[in-house]
């Protein structure tokens, strides 16, 4: 299959690192033109921009906290006010904390809250009337198995991911009849730059759960996310793909 999106153009939300910078990688070598937003790392953001544009693909990297409403916004304007048009979001930001329910704190909750679930709806929320008005686009969201199980330790990134399931089915059940695909991508647990720190321990716990005897990598995920955004996969829509080597199972 050859994936082709010549003359597409593309949003990806924490794109100047990890998973983020990997689907942006892709997009970009499929054909698209891509922006993408980052919240700190500003040095990281403009190489991977650069990057991109030595391919001769455009690319932007545009400053944004998830959390901020009104920049979502400004974002997706200011992609538009620039490239005519815009034809694909991928929402890739997500932070976890590692609490139980009795020793979480408010602020721990908000701050996982804000950034994985508001911070998805933001843009979202963002580009539905463009998609509406133009009867046509993609948008992909990155959640996790851990919002479809009980997982222990990390209510709120549970929480926060399983309630992008229920946004990814609302927003397919009203953009589908303006030829909207929204669907969500699940992994299992991914090496990416925040997993760093990772005890072995956790890692040969997630390596027992999994049926393929592998921890994943971001270009493990990557293909199915590009896929998604694809035309191949119009007639896919509101649906949670795992995809996490068996370790849901």
């Amino acid at each position: 299959m050859i994936i082709e999106m010549s003359g597409k153009t593309a949003l990806v939300t924490a794109g100047s690192r990890g998973l983020g910078a990997s689907i942006v990688r892709q997009l970009c070598a499929a054909g698209a033109d891509v922006a993408f937003t980052y919240a700190k790392d500003t040095e990281s953001a403009k190489t991977l921009e650069a990057e991109m544009r030595a391919t001769g693909r455009r690319s932007l990297a545009l400053l944004a906290d998830a959390r901020d409403y009104r920049r979502a916004h400004e974002v997706v304007d200011q992609v538009i006010a620039e490239w005519k048009r815009l034809d694909i979001l991928v929402c890739s930001a997500g932070i976890a904390k590692a609490a139980s329910v009795a020793k979480m704190t408010e602020d721990e909750w908000d701050d996982v809250m804000d950034i994985s679930l508001k911070g998805t709806f933001n843009y979202v929320n963002s580009v539905a009337p463009h998609f509406q008005a133009q009867n046509g686009g993609k948008i992909v969201s990155v959640g996790s198995i851990n919002g479809l199980r009980g997982r222990i330790g990390t209510v709120s990134y549970n929480v926060a991911k399983a309630g992008l399931v229920g946004l990814v089915k609302t927003a397919a059940a009203e953009l589908g009849r303006f030829n909207v695909n929204v669907n969500l991508v699940a992994p299992g647990y991914i090496e990416t730059t925040t997993q760093t720190n990772t005890p072995e321990l956790i890692r040969d716990l997630v390596l027992k759960e999994c049926a393929i005897k592998r921890l994943g990598q971001p270009e493990d995920i990557t293909p199915l996310v590009v896929f998604l955004c694809s035309e191949h996969s119009r007639h896919i829509t509101g649906q949670t793909i795992k995809i996490d080597a068996g370790q849901y199972l």
